[in-house]
């Protein structure tokens, strides 16, 4: 699920309890990831990506998507 949303009830509404989120921290050379826990009250980092093409880059994020159930 992707959401992009600009009130921060409706982001908790659609997203629900006990889902995993992960915020990007976009550079001009990479991207920072961090993934909270299943409660939602901890982001931790979890990987940097080094950007390449915006294809490439969407890849590699849709992978960590996968892997974490996000």
């Amino acid at each position: 699920m992707s959401l992009v949303l600009d009130d921060i009830s409706a982001f908790y509404a659609e997203i629900g309890d006990a889902s995993v989120v992960m915020g990007l921290d976009f550079g001009t050379k990479t991207i920072g990831v961090a993934m909270s826990d299943r409660l939602q009250t901890v982001a931790t980092p979890r990987e940097t990506v080094k950007r390449k093409k915006f294809g490439q880059d969407a890849a590699a994020l849709k992978v960590l998507i996968a892997q974490n159930d996000v």
